[in-house]
């Protein structure tokens, strides 16, 4: 048993070691772009582009804000319809046109230095996807706006862009001291959720637990090792993100069952994540009843692309 710890604990180590030294790479070449300003730079480049979509000039503020602070994109949202620059329905869609904005600024802190690296080609195509649905949400968004307003509320004086002074506060830390920060969450995760997953394998823990969600899994046909890495996914995201890395490297899950997993714990976790983040945020910004449809509509739709994508990947995979 001692001898068993020790190899796992090694082979954990190494692990950790090597992906920490890709991660941590990546998160300060990031860093260092986002530093100099490569948001404000993308914001700044498809503003001509969104001001072409004859908006409300709060809407395209908060969209081209959001690619430097989602946060800050729903402020300027509660700022509008407190200031009655905004009606409900324009608040509402636009928290959907902010979609795409938001994911992609995520997308350069977190899935490009942290989920490629771990999962490789199958971490690409998992954040194309998450791409993907948020480009359709902040399209379904825009077309809805335009469909409720009609652009009456488009004023040329009010054309440029107001963006919050100090925008940049949040990129104010050095890429060194910013990558240093994350890894002192990072790795202690990486190593104690890479330990965990080689120990629980080799006690067999996956076996038994598969033969628990095996009705569940077998019913739409799949691995029971997408179920455990979907349940993974609602108690950590990071933790789901190493188990997938150990199931593609031991060809437990192939590229295809990783993906429907981690779009599974997404849905799964829907309900413990609106509690964690959502409800605080929105409901300070919104109040409870507005706070809850903007929730509730975002939530509702990531979720129907959620499984329309998990769908066609079934049958067609």
């Amino acid at each position: 048993m001692k001898g068993m710890i020790l190899e796992i604990f090694y082979t954990s180590l190494i692990s950790t070691l090597k992906i920490s030294l890709v991660v941590l790479s990546t998160i300060y070449i990031v860093n260092y772009f986002l530093n100099k300003g490569l948001l404000e730079k993308i914001s700044n480049f498809l503003a001509p582009i969104t001001e072409k979509l004859k908006l409300n000039s709060f809407l395209i503020s908060s969209i081209m804000v959001s690619f430097l602070s989602p946060t800050v994109g729903y402020t300027l949202l509660s700022d509008g319809i407190k200031d009655n620059k905004l009606t409900e329905k324009e608040v509402l869609f636009g928290s959907l046109a902010n979609s795409f904005p938001a994911v992609f600024s995520h997308a350069l802190t977190y899935y490009v230095p942290v989920v490629i690296p771990i999962l490789g080609y199958t971490g690409i195509i998992y954040v194309i996807l998450r791409l993907f649905i948020a480009f359709v949400k902040s399209i379904i968004g825009i077309l809805l706006i335009k469909a409720t307003s009609g652009g009456e509320k488009y004023l040329k004086e009010n054309l440029k862009i107001e963006k919050p002074k100090n925008i940049n506060k949040k990129f104010e830390k050095s890429p060194f001291n910013k990558t240093f920060d994350f890894s002192k969450r990072f790795i202690p995760l990486m190593f104690l959720s890479m330990f965990g997953v080689i120990y629980l394998s080799k006690m067999g823990f996956f076996e038994h637990f598969s033969i628990l969600i095996l009705p569940i899994t077998s019913f739409f046909n799949l691995n029971p090792n997408t179920g455990i890495l979907a349940i993974t996914g609602v108690i950590n995201v990071s933790a789901a993100m190493v188990m997938a890395g150990t199931f593609l490297k031991s060809s437990s899950l192939t590229p295809n069952e990783v993906i429907i997993g981690l779009l599974l714990g997404n849905i799964v976790a829907f309900s413990t994540r609106s509690v964690k983040h959502s409800i605080p945020l929105h409901f300070s910004l919104f109040g409870p009843k507005r706070g809850s449809k903007v929730i509730l509509l975002n939530a509702s739709l990531t979720i129907i692309l959620d499984i329309f994508i998990i769908s066609f990947l079934i049958i067609y995979m």
